[in-house]
């Protein structure tokens, strides 16, 4: 509980932008975000730590959870460069 407790800070930091950029018409990024991230990080990062080294599931889990700081920069990256605005309103031709 004390593991999740630290990264509470970054996790809101990271829904904000991720909603924001879902809030722009950005729902491909979204998917990305949740679902290619922890397939293609979080889940071999914690294969790897669980079957080669000696490490407790504490630990695993605060480093798996600190690879959430990659959609941390990537996501206010997007924000900051306003990628993520698009106009809803506009009819398509």
């Amino acid at each position: 509980m004390l593991t999740q407790t630290v990264f509470l800070p970054m996790f809101g930091f990271l829904h904000t932008t991720y909603f924001t950029l879902r809030s722009g018409g950005k729902t491909i990024i979204t998917f990305i975000f949740d679902s290619v991230f922890m397939w293609v990080i979080s889940v071999p990062v914690a294969y790897c730590l669980s079957r080669f080294t000696g490490l407790y599931a504490v630990n695993i889990y605060f480093i798996v959870l600190s690879t959430e700081i990659i959609k941390c920069i990537v996501g206010f990256t997007l924000v900051k460069k306003n990628i993520w605005m698009q106009n809803l309103t506009i009819k398509g031709d």
